[in-house]
This record gives structure tokens, C-alpha cells and sequence, in this order.
């Protein structure tokens, strides 16, 4: 029986993750060089100290420290996601979902805590979530389960009886890590990706999510 939930934020709830490339583009680009489409698909799901210290082993820069491009990408990222997007697809009514039926709902997500309240408050979910987690408190990002056990763990919830949903596959790996059930609602572009099917469903969008999506998952 499902206990309570955890969704990740970055292209799930907000569709923030091509604001991130365009974040990232342009400051690795300022610094050294910018990443490629192979580049941001390895990397989608990592927090963003891993991405820097990875971006700086292939392709080293001077002048700048890592806290300094950290602050600059996460700081061009907030910009760009409020003036430009907003919550994606069905992300309200699922929320709702599990509100009506009581069920806690948590965020655990790789990118920094300062952003993941930034948005969140900004698109008014902050508070509709009974618990929030940033893997930058972790030792490991995704695909390592650290943040989804940690949200369990701090709901005191059995991670066998709790739900994640999530947009990356990384993110994926993570949940099942974690012996959690999950819903994959990967990007358009990734939908026809055979990976996805580790996860216990797969939906095209949280707009997709039901009754009967439910019962297949409670049971």
C-alpha cells in the first residue's frame, strides 16, 4: 500500500530542464566549452556541483571557482524558467490527487535547495508539500538513492510503500535503487526510450494520471 509520495521537480513539475542547457551553455561556453546534446543527456539528473566538477575534468578553465559558476548557472536558471515556462501538464490535479486521499506528498530533488524554493514558491507549491529534500545535502546525487530514502526516511515511511515520480531515467534508477515503486513521465523526446520500462508505469504526462494508474500502484 502506498504511504506517501515523492515527486522530483526538474522537468517533471516545471519544465526547467531546457533552461538548464541554456544556463549551462552559456556559462561552460564563457568559460571554456560548451556541452553537446550527448553532454546534457549524460549528465540530465546530476546536481549541479557533480556537472561542474565533470564539466572542469574534460574541460578545464581558470579565473573561476566552482561556487562561482555554481551561483552563475543556478542564478541564470531561476531567471530563465520564471520569465519563460511555467508548471507543466496535470501537476496540480496530481498533487490534488493524493491531497483528497491524504496521502503526504514530498519533493526530492537534484538541483539546489535555493532554487528548488525559489520556484516552487513562485509557481505556489512550496507549501503543498509536506517535506522538501535537495540532494546538494547528500554524498551522492541521482542515480544513487540518498535524497529518495532521506524524504522517506524523514516522512517515516517505509521506502517499499512509497511512490516516486519521475522525468529521467537517472531519476528512475534512483527510485528502483531506493525500492521504491515509480512513474516515468519522460520528455517527448524520450518516450519511445525502452529504458523507461524499469519503471513500474510509464505515463506521457502527469495529465495521464488516474484512478485506474492508481490502483494498478496500491495494490
Amino acid at each position: 500500500m502506498i504511504q506517501a509520495v515523492i515527486f522530483d521537480m526538474d522537468g517533471l513539475l516545471v519544465d526547467s530542464e531546457p533552461w538548464w542547457r541554456v544556463a549551462e551553455t552559456n556559462v561552460f561556453g564563457q568559460l571554456s566549452r560548451a556541452p553537446g546534446e550527448a553532454d546534457f543527456e549524460r549528465m540530465m539528473g546530476n546536481r549541479i556541483q557533480e556537472v561542474i566538477k565533470q564539466w572542469y575534468q574534460r574541460h578545464p578553465w581558470e579565473n573561476a571557482d566552482f561556487e562561482t559558476v555554481q551561483d552563475r548557472i543556478i542564478g541564470e536558471v531561476d531567471r530563465l524558467v520564471k520569465e519563460n515556462t511555467g508548471l507543466l501538464p496535470g501537476v496540480g490535479n496530481c498533487i490534488r490527487f493524493f491531497e483528497e486521499r491524504k496521502i503526504p506528498v514530498a519533493l526530492a530533488s537534484s538541483s539546489p535547495y535555493r532554487l528548488i524554493e525559489s520556484l516552487m514558491r513562485h509557481y505556489g507549491l512550496y507549501d503543498r508539500f509536506s517535506l522538501v529534500c535537495s540532494a546538494e545535502n547528500e554524498p551522492f546525487g541521482k542515480p544513487h538513492p540518498a535524497v529518495f530514502l532521506t524524504a522517506a526516511h524523514n516522512m517515516q515511511t517505509d521506502p517499499l510503500h512509497t511512490l516516486v515520480f519521475e522525468d529521467s531515467f537517472n531519476g528512475v534508477i534512483a527510485a528502483k535503487a531506493a525500492r521504491m515503486k515509480c512513474v516515468a513521465v519522460p520528455a517527448a523526446e524520450a518516450q519511445g526510450q525502452t529504458r523507461f520500462d524499469a519503471a513500474d508505469l510509464k505515463l506521457r504526462s502527469l495529465e495521464d494520471w488516474d484512478e485506474l494508474s492508481w490502483k494498478k500502484l496500491s495494490s
